[in-house]
């Protein structure tokens, strides 16, 4: 079998402020000082900005989340948790109880307990491969985010069970950032961990932040949002995958199948008031596809902009989106 990855990983300028966002760029800071940084951790890169403020503080902590969250590294909360079976760990309870809130609002499309199959299929560490169909199906069986126990005395789960935080990670990271700069006093800030950005505070003048979005079937630029203080996720197969025997597969999975998605849509972009939030519901709005999405164009706390194969743009009511050459 012969199998091509594709990670790709980039930055470009853009006025003022870098590229920071897997299909997300980030402008109109104006000429206003800014302390920049770009650095790898949480399997992405990530730029941070932010005026003439020292950033180790961010810096250490988001690396210090990567290693608790992720289910590959060999050490960290999630790693002792999956080993285990059991944790008292504060950040993976407050990330668990967090994600199955939204599980009984929105669905259980995203669950957290997919790590025995994302770990079969291995499409984000560096072999990943095609599964057998009795492989699959036994990874299925393992699913049930209403098996994990939470109580006083921590987490425990059953014995089959282990977890992948990938879906909502990187907005639990963003709601940490935002809580550390609010403690610290910053006025403002963009953090960008490529799928996920948090758009933090206000910028001097009280001028909103601009959001351009890349066209997921092209190289060009989708358009233009304009958005006071946010966070923000996109979800899309089309920067994160592999192939193998020709085919190609998508990063995130279809948990009804134990199979990579086959979704009509190309990207999904949540916004809202909550990093976890945003990330959760770009992957499962993502998943669940363009016949899903007339509800959530209406709802009152998150706002999105999602493309189709055909290039068919939803946009949510009262997101500022203007679409590029229009």
């Amino acid at each position: 079998m012969k199998i091509k990855e594709n990670f790709r990983f980039f930055l470009k300028k853009a006025p003022a402020v870098w590229l920071c966002a897997a299909g997300v760029w980030l402008t109109g800071c104006g000429n206003q000082p800014m302390w920049q940084d770009t650095f790898y951790t949480m399997d992405t890169v990530v730029t941070l900005t932010l005026p003439e403020s020292d950033a180790n503080a961010t810096r250490k902590s988001l690396e210090a989340l990567s290693q608790q969250l992720n289910c590959y590294a060999d050490q960290g909360a999630l790693a002792a948790l999956n080993a285990s079976g059991t944790s008292q760990d504060a950040d993976l309870r407050d990330v668990i109880s967090q994600t199955i809130l939204l599980e009984d609002r929105f669905g259980t499309g995203v669950q957290l307990s997919s790590g025995a199959l994302s770990r079969l299929w291995g499409i984000t560490s560096e072999h990943p491969r095609v599964p057998t169909d009795a492989d699959r199906l036994a990874a299925l069986e393992t699913l049930g985010d209403d098996r994990i126990r939470l109580d006083r005395s921590g987490i425990t789960l059953p014995a089959d069970m282990h977890l992948d935080l990938g879906a909502v990670a990187k907005g639990y990271a963003l709601d940490q950032t935002a809580r550390q700069w609010q403690d610290a006093g910053i006025a403002w800030g963009i953090l960008s961990l490529r799928s996920s950005v948090l758009l933090y505070g206000s910028k001097p003048g009280g001028e909103d932040f601009t959001v351009q979005i890349q066209d997921p079937n092209g190289t060009g630029i989708l358009g233009t949002v304009t958005t006071p203080a946010c966070f923000l996720s996109t979800s899309g197969g089309y920067e994160r995958f592999f192939e193998a025997d020709g085919v190609r597969y998508c990063h995130i999975l279809d948990l009804t199948t134990g199979r990579p998605t086959e979704t009509d849509l190309t990207s999904v972009t949540v916004f809202t008031d909550n990093g976890l939030k945003s990330d959760f519901l770009s992957t499962l709005l993502f998943l669940e596809g363009s016949e899903h999405l007339e509800p959530h164009l209406h709802a009152a706390d998150y706002q999105v902009l999602a493309v189709d194969a055909a290039g068919k743009i939803y946009c949510s009511d009262g997101l500022q989106f203007q679409k590029a050459g229009a």
